[in-house]
């Protein structure tokens, strides 16, 4: 956990961008729209569960925040990789590690705070009337991306951005894997920190797909029991 936590750090200071290369964002805004989208699927994943009008509402709201938001949480996720692949150039534990950190991070504020105002909620009614009103809230764009007009202007820059250099952090992604002959995944930290809770402590991980922001993994457990774990954006769910 320390050494997530120093990762982090680390990470957060990667976001701020390095001075000499262009492409660099502002953290703020690449963390503001990281941990929005982060924290809209947290609630998705957690009223799902709750009820059917709940889970049909977190779907609305997901598929409506996304057309509005998509683009710019996009955006910021170029960015993050584009700083992170450039400072740390081929050494690639370094920079997966960052980006692990970094996933974990924004996962690791949203679970805390969603899971937190559903205790304060109660029963099942009181989650079903909460995940009705906020994701209600997601869906008629009250937590769009908006922020300040500095961060609105760095999120729409990065959006541009990633489609007209999109080529170029490949090609550099695409060096560093040659040369390393690694694959990492991003969402690492997470299917470890899921795997305890299914009751899976000390698995091995291991990555089956690797194309961010979508990734699957299969945990090996103690006793030869296996699980399978998609991510979507750092967010996991076991599949059945």
């Amino acid at each position: 956990m320390k050494l997530r936590f120093i990762l982090a750090v680390m990470a957060a200071l990667i976001i701020q961008g390095c001075a000499q290369t262009p492409l660099s964002p502002k953290g703020e805004a690449v963390f503001y729209a990281l941990q929005a989208d982060t924290m809209l699927r947290t609630w998705v994943s957690q009223c799902r569960d709750v009820s059917p009008r709940a889970r049909q509402a977190g779907l609305t709201a997901r598929n409506n925040w996304w057309e509005r938001n998509g683009p710019f949480v996009e955006g910021a996720d170029f960015g993050l990789a584009y700083n992170i692949v450039t400072v740390t150039d081929t050494r690639a534990d370094t920079g997966a590690r960052l980006a692990m950190a970094m996933t974990w991070e924004v996962t690791e504020r949203a679970e805390e705070t969603v899971t937190k105002l559903m205790d304060k909620a109660g029963d099942e009614e009181g989650r079903e009337e909460l995940c009705i009103k906020i994701l209600g809230q997601y869906n008629q764009g009250k937590w769009d991306l908006h922020g300040s007009d500095e961060t609105y202007n760095e999120l729409v820059t990065l959006q541009r951005r990633s489609v007209n250099d999109a080529e170029i952090l490949d090609l550099r992604r695409g060096m560093v894997e040659l040369k390393t002959q690694r694959q990492y995944g991003r969402s690492l930290y997470v299917v470890e920190k899921l795997s305890k809770r299914e009751g899976c402590p000390n698995a091995e991980v291991q990555l089956l797909k690797g194309e961010w922001p979508y990734e699957i993994y299969d945990v090996s457990c103690p006793g030869a029991n296996h699980l399978l774990m998609r991510c979507e954006w750092g967010n996991c769910l076991v599949l059945q």
